[in-house]
């Protein structure tokens, strides 16, 4: 499926990443301080998450400058925001209350397979992400 990428990133690198996706829909460019109030954490940890993020090759990060994403990590947000919406559509079709079912796909998001990924989008969007 051409819309899944094959690198890995724990659970804690993957919300960093979909942070500085909503924020990137905003504006072309994201400030960490706004990424550390989305999150709640620290602008240390957000500093420490985007060079993880940098050297994975997904956001651009210059010393004291605006975090941007990547093509590479624009598409892998892309996928662990598809693979979040199809799993909470998922669970409020299953009669899961909505707020439940938000919670839950954030957690189910990071380790759902490729495999299951694509039976998901097949089921519910006729195979596009």
């Amino acid at each position: 499926m051409s819309c899944l990428i094959d690198k890995k990133l724990n659970a804690a690198s993957e919300d960093y990443l979909k942070a500085v996706y909503h924020f990137s829909q905003k504006s072309e460019f994201v400030r960490s301080a706004d990424i550390a109030a989305f999150l709640g954490v620290t602008k240390p940890s957000v500093h420490h998450a985007m060079e993880v993020l940098q050297e994975a090759g997904l956001v651009i990060k210059p010393l004291y400058g605006e975090i941007s994403l990547t093509e590479e990590g624009h598409r892998f947000a892309e996928v662990v925001v598809c693979k979040h919406n199809l799993l909470k559509k998922l669970l409020i079709s299953l009669q899961v209350d909505e707020e439940t079912a938000e919670q839950d796909a954030c957690r189910m998001e990071h380790i759902v397979s490729d495999e299951t990924l694509s039976h998901l989008l097949y089921h519910f969007r006729g195979g596009q992400c």
